[in-house]
């Protein structure tokens, strides 16, 4: 019966490792709209050229 707590324990802590590290990805990888703003307003020097996330040709 031990054996099967430290399992359920076990896999309790690594869902919620899981969990926590899927939101700190997702953070990181998600700027805010305000990061996006500000590079975009760095980059606006040609108005008839289109924005890089585009790509290029």
């Amino acid at each position: 019966m031990t054996t099967f707590k430290t399992l359920l324990v076990g896999a309790a802590v690594g869902a919620l490792l899981a969990v926590a590290g899927v939101a700190a990805a997702m953070a990181v990888l998600n700027p805010t709209a305000a990061d996006v703003a500000t590079r975009m307003a760095d980059q606006a020097s040609d108005p008839n050229e289109p924005p890089t996330f585009y790509g290029s040709r």
